[in-house]
């Protein structure tokens, strides 16, 4: 199934033995497909440098839905909110909702992240569900990922590890070929939208999801 592929390949980014960053702002937003189809995590521009093993950081940075709770009390921590964010984005990929309140009120949200348990769907298998138990633990030091082999786990058993690093595993989902566009005349904004400028009378852009009336005035 594409969510224990996807999954496993983000946590395969997460897991590089080469790796030293505390990614810090871990979110479906970052996370892209190569032209192969294989995942990359990107935006690392909050990462932070040399902190593994039982090395700390602090600092509450990144986005707040996603913050383990050690970080939202701006506490020290380690890489073991990256395993709480994974978690979040496991979530949301096999429901499409966070575990948490996903409004705006920052106060709320911060609420739920540090008294709250978190809320599944039933319809989740009961593998997934006890691996996003294990990442979300409260507790840092209990955290699957952070504590333990996060690869053994019962959800990844059909996992080859090796095949998926070598990126020689299938991706469910293969992006379709884009031409490259001829960039080496630049356009006006005017002529991309084929407005004729000599023209007075009154228009309207077409395949928006939101019109200003300003527009069609």
């Amino acid at each position: 199934m594409p969510i224990r592929f996807l999954g496993s390949a983000i946590q395969t980014e997460l897991c590089s033995d080469t790796c030293t960053l505390l990614y810090r702002d871990f979110k479906p937003e970052n996370i892209l497909f190569s032209n192969k189809g294989h995942i990359k995590i990107a935006d690392f521009g909050l990462a932070a440098e040399n902190v593994f093993g039982n090395k700390t950081i602090s600092g509450s940075i990144g986005t707040l839905h996603n913050m383990a709770p050690e970080m939202v009390q701006c506490h020290i921590y380690n890489s073991a909110v990256d395993w709480w964010a994974f978690g979040i984005v496991l979530c949301k990929m096999a429901t499409g909702r966070s575990p948490f309140y996903e409004g705006r009120k920052a106060e709320k949200c911060i609420h739920f992240i540090l008294n709250c348990q978190p809320s599944y769907s039933e319809q989740l298998s009961t593998e997934l569900q006890d691996l996003l138990e294990k990442l979300l633990k409260k507790k840092p030091y209990q955290r699957l990922g952070f504590k333990g082999d996060i690869r053994r786990h019962h959800f990844f058993k059909s996992i080859n590890w090796i095949e998926v690093e070598r990126q020689k595993v299938e991706p469910p989902f293969q992006p379709e070929p884009q031409p490259n566009p001829d960039v080496s005349i630049p356009a006006s904004a005017l002529e991309v939208l084929n407005i004729d400028t000599a023209s007075t009378h009154s228009y309207s852009l077409q395949d928006f999801t939101y019109l200003s009336p300003s527009w069609k005035t």
